[in-house]
């Protein structure tokens, strides 16, 4: 592979982009990218711009571009998983929670992560288990995580008060709570906190 005369350095920001793009087999658009992992577009811009002249990322479509990782790179898979344990395990989760398109819902709190997928998409499935897997085994104090079908999720928090009290105090990071456990749904007042 020839070089392109550009030396690699990934900052930060670089990292996070791998660590999404590993997580979107059909890749993000900028604007989504910057948004998953909180930086500005221009940022993201130069990252994105040093990734694709090291053949690391490649535009995958034109109206709108999407990025994805390059299929072919032979550094791909070490490149995500080490920008997968590199950073903090809370940070780390956080990004593949809100680039994984099989996660409908996600929330944070100080008991870790509550997490309600959807099934169905098998890449986006393994990508999810493979690189949350990478976190837990690399971090052993990793944030926990409740993770089950957005169904179940919807199910089990209407009944299991716990649960329910717990997914409406978190933060949410992606997606809205389920259907029923929003408190402007259910005919209870919203919590004045």
């Amino acid at each position: 592979m020839p070089s392109s005369g550009r030396r690699l350095t990934l900052s930060p920001i670089g990292f996070d982009i791998v660590l999404a793009l590993s997580q979107a087999p059909v890749g993000l658009r900028l604007a989504d990218l910057a948004h998953i992992i909180g930086s500005p577009v221009s940022s993201v811009q130069t990252a994105l711009r040093i990734l694709i002249s090291n053949k690391l990322v490649e535009r995958v479509s034109s109206d709108p571009p999407h990025y994805a990782l390059a299929k072919d790179h032979p550094a791909r898979d070490e490149l995500a998983s080490l920008a997968t344990v590199l950073p903090d395990a809370a940070h780390a989760i956080g990004v593949i929670l809100r680039a994984n398109p099989s996660v409908r819902y996600a929330a944070v709190d100080s008991y870790g992560f509550l997490v309600a997928e959807r099934p169905g998409d098998r890449g986006a499935g393994e990508a999810l288990d493979h690189h949350l897997g990478l976190v837990a085994g690399a971090r052993p104090e990793a944030p926990s995580l409740v993770r089950m079908s957005e169904d179940e999720f919807g199910r089990i928090a209407r009944v299991a008060l716990g649960l329910r009290a717990r997914a409406r105090a978190a933060l949410t990071i992606k997606g809205r709570l389920p259907a029923g456990l929003r408190a402007d749904e259910s005919g209870e007042p919203a919590s004045a906190s």
